[in-house]
């Protein structure tokens, strides 16, 4: 009777082991390449991670962030949110993803570079103008906003950054119906509506009320004043004022 040599018997046992105890290869994402060689294991399109480099001001310190651009999920801002950071500066950025394509249509940006909303939502300054209560942002301005607000919809002043895009809106129609204008010279109910109207915080403001002959119906000057109301009649031919600001509705 033969007998298996000793040596082959110890082969064939430690290959059994090895058969029991090692795990069978695993594929995740199901994409055909086993974990072990799939740089990305989660992911069976296998698209190559994407981080946009913040340069931002915290407190005293300049510091850079590397922000993580999901596809069609956006970016991770947590960690430069918490930093609190003041400002930021970022590279040129052109929009890739479906999300980053729908922030630059929003922004009305010409060019192809969505840095700026970028560094618009790092940054979380209290004293931003975006942010002032007070603060009616023009029609450039509610398009960039939109756009930051599509990339970083949860920024922590994003409520605050809806509010102004709304008075934002709300002077853009006045302006429409010609109840908000700058200093200037206007036709009554042609290019501006009659009312009353105000404007405030100004230093050496003239206003005058035109009759159809270019006449003075009533006039005023105001060194310096917190307000100042002026009445529109129907009657009225023109308008004019200088160095007053803005006028609004009273």
């Amino acid at each position: 009777m033969r007998c298996r040599p000793a040596d082959d018997g110890l082969k064939w046992w430690a290959e059994g082991i090895s058969t029991l105890t090692e795990p069978p290869p695993t594929d995740r994402d199901h994409d055909g390449i086993n974990d072990d060689r799939d740089e990305f294991p989660d992911d069976p399109h296998n698209t190559p991670r994407r981080f946009i480099r913040l340069t931002c001001q915290v407190g005293d310190d300049t510091r850079g962030f590397d922000i993580e651009a999901v596809p069609d999920k956006g970016a991770d801002f947590t960690a430069i949110w918490a930093a609190k950071a003041t400002s930021c500066d970022s590279d040129t950025v052109a929009p890739d993803s479906a999300l980053e394509q729908k922030a630059h249509k929003a922004s009305g940006y010409e060019e192809p570079d969505i840095g700026t909303l970028y560094s618009i939502c790092g940054q979380v300054d209290p004293d931003d103008v975006y942010v002032d209560a007070g603060f009616a942002p023009s029609r450039e301005q509610i398009a960039e906003i939109s756009g930051a607000l599509t990339l970083c919809a949860t920024h922590p002043q994003a409520k605050k950054w809806r509010q102004a895009v709304k008075r934002g809106q709300a002077d853009a129609k006045l302006e429409a119906d010609g109840r908000l204008f700058p200093d200037g010279t206007y036709l009554v109910r042609k290019e501006i509506k009659p009312g009353t109207y105000v404007t405030t915080d100004v230093k050496d403001c003239y206003w005058e009320r035109q009759n159809r002959s270019g006449e003075i119906i009533d006039n005023n000057f105001v060194p310096s004043a917190r307000r100042v109301q002026v009445t529109i009649r129907s009657s009225d031919y023109g308008f004019m004022s200088e160095r007053c600001g803005q006028w609004r509705p009273a």
